[in-house]
């Protein structure tokens, strides 16, 4: 990405101490602080097409990730809140006819392993972006991804996933 890039990039990587919410957070404030315009998240287990950027810059969306699998065993279903009922939606992408689903798609929530941020959408949403919200167990019951999206979406922020990057999880 960094070698077939004509946009200026300047990479940060927060790992020193920080859990992965207060990553994300570290980096949109260093993001900020640059004047970028904004924020490829990439998590260190995934492997993308060069032109991520490119394709995710192209959509002209405030958020944009992109369909991935998680590391499970089938390794086949993509997760993601549907955008119209707000309900987790498994589905096995590769295997869908309908057009939705080929071309990005407006969702509730979806995961930060590789997703676009305009910088602007921090100036919009309330600190903490990036938390991790727990049961009164001690469960985690919303990561900080779909904490971010969710509540970037009170916020009247859209999030959107795209399909067409081959995006890998290892």
């Amino acid at each position: 990405l960094v070698a077939n890039s004509q946009h200026d990039l300047h990479i940060v990587i927060a790992e020193e101490g920080y859990t992965i919410a207060e990553n994300r957070n570290y980096i949109a404030v260093q993001a900020i602080k640059n004047g970028s315009t904004h924020v490829l998240m990439v998590d260190d287990d995934m492997t993308f097409p060069p032109d991520v950027l490119d394709t995710l810059l192209a959509n002209d969306k405030d958020i944009c990730g992109v369909a991935y699998h998680p590391r499970s065993a089938d390794g086949e279903i993509v997760k993601y809140i549907n955008a119209g009922n707000n309900e987790l939606t498994p589905i096995k992408i590769e295997q869908l006819d309908d057009p939705t689903y080929k071309v990005p798609f407006k969702v509730h929530a979806t995961g930060t392993g590789v997703m676009l941020i305009k910088c602007s959408v921090f100036s919009k949403v309330p600190r903490p972006w990036f938390m991790f919200e727990y049961h009164e167990t001690g469960q985690c019951k919303l990561g900080e991804d779909w904490y971010f999206c969710v509540k970037a979406g009170e916020n009247g922020i859209e999030t959107w996933c795209d399909p067409r990057p081959k995006i890998g999880h290892l």
